[in-house]
């Protein structure tokens, strides 16, 4: 269980030239991350694989689970929707289980919150990432370590962004 606090975040952001409407719509359809944090992300080595979610949009409450590529590594993660305020806020609490080839399983407790903007003629999709507790600070969350990491993290989430603004321009665009 991660009861360590640690608050590290990370924040990225990208356009879309859909309406905040459409872009939050993505968002809150959870079975759509699969596509544009899954099929269509840039890299094997971190991505999602599998997602278990109610159909439709989700709301405060709803609950799910996914899996995911993380270098070498899995993370099973069990997540609750907190806020769901459409077009603007979105937050997802995720209770997250890295296992490791080389190491001890991870356990991290991460807040995503999805604030989605209206911008000239479409919106700006702002994404935070928090790392709230862990079971154990691993090499890649040392001090020392954090602002490669966090390079290295706000480059992954982005594209992952990217993805999500062009699904919802072509969504909007039928």
């Amino acid at each position: 269980m991660a009861q360590r606090p640690l608050m590290f975040a990370t924040q990225t952001s990208a356009t879309s030239n859909a309406s905040p409407e459409t872009v939050y719509d993505l968002i809150a359809d959870l079975r759509a991350h699969l596509e544009w944090s899954g099929e269509r992300a840039s890299n094997d080595q971190f991505k999602l694989l599998s997602l278990e979610a109610p159909e439709g949009p989700a709301a405060v409450g709803t609950t799910f689970s996914s899996s995911g590529s993380a270098g070498k590594d899995t993370f099973h993660d069990r997540s609750v929707v907190t806020e769901a305020s459409r077009p603007n806020v979105f937050v997802i609490e995720t209770d997250a289980r890295l296992e490791r080839k080389r190491a001890e399983t991870w356990e991290a407790h991460f807040s995503h919150r999805y604030d989605v903007q209206p911008q000239e003629s479409g919106t700006r999709i702002v994404y935070t990432d928090t790392v709230e507790r862990v079971n154990y600070l691993p090499y890649w969350l040392k001090p020392w370590a954090r602002p490669i990491f966090r390079i290295l993290v706000n480059r992954a989430d982005v594209k992952q962004l990217r993805n999500l603004a062009r699904l919802a321009e072509e969504r909007s665009a039928r």
